[in-house]
């Protein structure tokens, strides 16, 4: 792949932060100055290193565009902030932008000067208080890995401790998150965090008008009420004819009718 280096503003690193050899190392932030964030309804236990946290609708929006053209590669940013909990400091990742304006081929994809200005409006205009934290693309049917040529675009152009490459392969479905340890990109493991978008989603929202739980159980009690009441009518009317034809019958061969029936 090839890649055109992002605007320098885009990718200041904190202060604590030094991307000069075994330094780079997501081990080596430390959480002093990163604010504080409480982790809620992740996908897993978590441990005590540094943790890479991918919001679900960021990761769905990450999938629907890798999936959207398996013939190629495809590509693009993610965006998210540093924080720290009582455990250890993460990269929340809260969102990706889309490299609409790449170039790509069946194995190569090119970050273009106008891809990164899209990205940087986008920044300036949705996220203005976060950092581009990594990069992603896909490898449709290759499996999750770092090329060659993807670890010279990590090294050159995603190179602050922080920073990380994603991977997905949308045909097989499974993806890969790669972070700086000892100057190196390593795969490591990535916790899924339930956001808004979609954690407590009342699926009741998309129904149409009409279709709503409570509209739909009143009524099938309406119509459960007016089917039984048929039935009683049906096996009223039944048993009226029953009897009368009994009477019927009875007084043409000659009994009385009444009580006690006499002949």
């Amino acid at each position: 792949m090839d890649i055109i280096p992002p605007p320098s503003e885009l990718n200041a690193p904190p202060p604590t932060v030094s991307p000069n050899g075994e330094d780079l190392d997501v081990d080596r932030i430390e959480a002093d100055e990163l604010p504080v964030r409480k982790l809620t309804h992740v996908s897993a236990d978590r441990g005590t290193a540094f943790t890479v946290v991918i919001q679900r609708s960021t990761l769905n929006a990450m999938h629907v565009h890798g999936k959207s053209d398996t013939a190629v590669e495809v590509c693009g940013v993610l965006v998210g902030e540093l924080r720290h909990d009582r455990i250890s400091p993460y990269l929340l990742i809260t969102a990706n932008i889309a490299g609409d304006k790449a170039s790509s081929r069946q194995t190569q994809v090119t970050f273009t000067a106008e891809t990164w200005n899209m990205v940087q409006a986008e920044m300036e205009a949705k996220h203005p208080d976060k950092k581009v934290v990594g990069w992603y693309h896909t490898h449709p049917g290759f499996g999750v890995f770092l090329s060659g040529m993807d670890l010279f675009i990590q090294d050159n152009f995603f190179n602050l401790a922080w920073q990380v490459a994603w991977v997905y392969d949308p045909l097989a479905e499974i993806d890969g998150v790669f972070v700086w340890r000892l100057g190196k990109s390593v795969k490591a493991d990535f916790l899924i965090e339930e956001d808004v978008d979609t954690h407590g989603h009342d699926f009741r929202s998309t129904l149409a008008a009409g279709s709503h739980p409570v509209v739909v159980t009143a009524r099938r009690t309406r119509r459960e009420q007016l089917a039984n009441l048929a039935l009683l009518t049906l096996v009223f009317l039944a048993c009226f004819g029953i009897i009368w034809y009994g009477m019927v019958w009875m007084a043409s061969h000659g009994f009385r009718v009444r009580l006690p029936i006499e002949r």
